[in-house]
């Protein structure tokens, strides 16, 4: 019995279950749901964006494969990213809140100077949302987009009881919000300039503001924003024909009504992939803004479907780790980002198919473009980094 006993503690096949699970408690594991919706949903807009794009690739750039490539690469830095933000602390970002806001302000100033790019609008207005340095065009609204939600989550967090005062605590934030809103509607970029103020203040109610200094902030900013739409004839002219549209389909504007053609078009089942109509000289902007039309004409409203319940999974996990985090800032943090991509999905949706007035929003994972592309991954890859601390808590606590 001695013998069988010594032998068994000797055995070193019964060691390895204790040492993994200290290893399993370091690590976390990242959210799989999460992780899985957004491979799929990139997978989606690879496709898309070829389908949708390469007639106007063509004209372009005498090429069919332009933006594709540009997508694709776009693609593979934004998975490198979000790999590494999937192991970088989501508290360094904490630490870092004031330089990164810093950083943030510093690129949006750097639009208007002699290394702002801008390309001409379909209102025949200029545009000048980008930075091009040595061959990079970076939009850095897509970095304001992080940077704002982390200082507010750091504020919120740091003072749980200063965001009830209004002086000492709404305004501050209020101030750097409105400045941000400005310099982003300046560029003009009207539609990421609410995205990012919506998504401020929903995290300012979550993280505590009064409910009488909800109502002043929402009286207050509808007003100014009245004010902005109104000094603008064609932010005024949108809104207007939104107004028509809901009084009578027949008044839809040219985009919308292209749009929702297209997807009636699409019927249940679609056209089938690559054999839409209505990106050849017909709906403005098939691979960016109005990808979600090309994609229900094509693959029709089923399918469709899916790629809206894809969206509805990515911000119900999106929530449940920040509601799964000990770590308030954490929590916050994961409740922005998971705020931001949500509402940004749901604008560009509303916008395609006639529910929001039209805004220059583009699909999460879906539309071109190499900036929101990666900074997206980017997110996805702290809302991982964020899970792995959930895990590990919740491993701990067992």
């Amino acid at each position: 019995m001695q013998t069988q006993s010594t032998i068994s503690y000797a055995n070193p096949s019964s060691i390895p279950v204790e040492r993994e699970r200290p290893q399993i408690r370091n690590l976390g594991r990242v959210d799989a749901g999460l992780l899985t919706v957004t491979l799929v949903l990139v997978s989606f807009g690879i496709m898309m964006v070829y389908s949708s794009g390469h007639v106007l690739s063509a004209k372009q750039y005498d090429n069919n494969y332009h933006y594709l490539k540009v997508q694709v690469v776009a693609c593979l830095i934004g998975l490198v990213g979000m790999g590494v933000a999937s192991y970088i602390p989501y508290k360094f970002y904490e630490k870092h809140s004031n330089k990164l806001l810093f950083l943030a302000f510093a690129l949006l100033v750097l639009v208007f100077t002699p290394i702002g790019s801008s390309v001409q609008g379909a209102e025949g207005g200029s545009f000048r949302r980008w930075i091009y340095f040595k061959g990079i065009r970076f939009q850095p609204v897509e970095f304001a987009k992080i940077a704002l939600i982390i200082h507010t989550a750091h504020f919120l967090a740091r003072n749980p009881e200063r965001i009830k005062n209004l002086f000492n605590g709404v305004l501050p934030n209020v101030l750097i919000i409105g400045i941000m809103f400005a310099l982003v509607a300046k560029q003009p970029d009207f539609g990421s300039a609410v995205l990012l103020a919506a998504t401020a203040g929903c995290l300012l109610f979550i993280g505590g503001i009064r409910l009488s200094h909800t109502f002043l902030l929402v009286g207050s900013g509808s007003a100014l924003l009245t004010g902005f739409i109104i000094s603008s004839p064609y932010r005024l002219k949108r809104l207007t024909d939104y107004w028509a549209t809901m009084q009578s389909p027949e008044a839809a504007s040219y985009q919308l009504s292209r749009s929702l053609d297209a997807l009636r078009w699409g019927g249940l089942f679609g056209v089938g992939l690559d054999d839409s109509a209505a990106k050849i000289n017909y709906l403005p902007y098939p691979h960016t803004d109005f990808i979600f039309s090309i994609l229900g004409e094509e693959l029709g409203f089923f399918r469709a479907t899916v790629v809206i319940i894809l969206f509805m999974i990515f911000i119900w996990r999106g929530i449940s780790i920040a509601r799964r985090t000990e770590n308030r800032f954490g929590g916050l943090f994961a409740t922005g980002l998971t705020i931001i991509l949500g509402l940004q999905a749901f604008i560009n949706i509303g916008v395609v198919t006639g529910i929001l007035p039209t805004k220059g929003i583009t699909l999460p994972f879906l539309s071109y473009g190499g900036s929101s592309l990666v900074i997206s991954l980017v997110s996805v890859g702290i809302l991982l980094n964020i899970s792995r601390s959930a895990s590990r808590s919740s491993l701990k606590s067992r």
